[in-house]
């Protein structure tokens, strides 16, 4: 397998991490606000709530996504297997 076919599945699998990251992390939100403001949410307040839950997954995902980008990274020695991602980092 050349580096490039490595490299388009890293950023497939990367990708897919995400979103399905972004995903549970928005359902996570949606079930909390629907279990704080009970069986009958005023539908403003739910759809502020709504709105903050989903800043916060693309926050939390961020944060998180590169956390694991830089465990996989380390664990599985990329810069060896993947040198065009790694290619113009230069240390001064």
């Amino acid at each position: 397998m050349t580096s490039n076919s490595k490299m388009v599945l890293f950023f497939i699998g990367a990708t897919i991490f995400n979103i399905l990251l972004m995903i549970v992390f928005i359902a996570i939100f949606i079930v909390l606000i629907g279990l704080l403001l009970g069986s009958s949410p005023n539908q403003n307040l739910f759809m502020i709530l709504v709105f903050v839950g989903f800043i916060a997954s693309i926050v939390l995902t961020f944060l998180l996504y590169g956390r694991v980008m830089k465990w996989v990274t380390v664990r599985w020695q990329l810069e060896k297997h993947i040198p065009q991602l790694f290619k113009g980092k230069k240390k001064q």
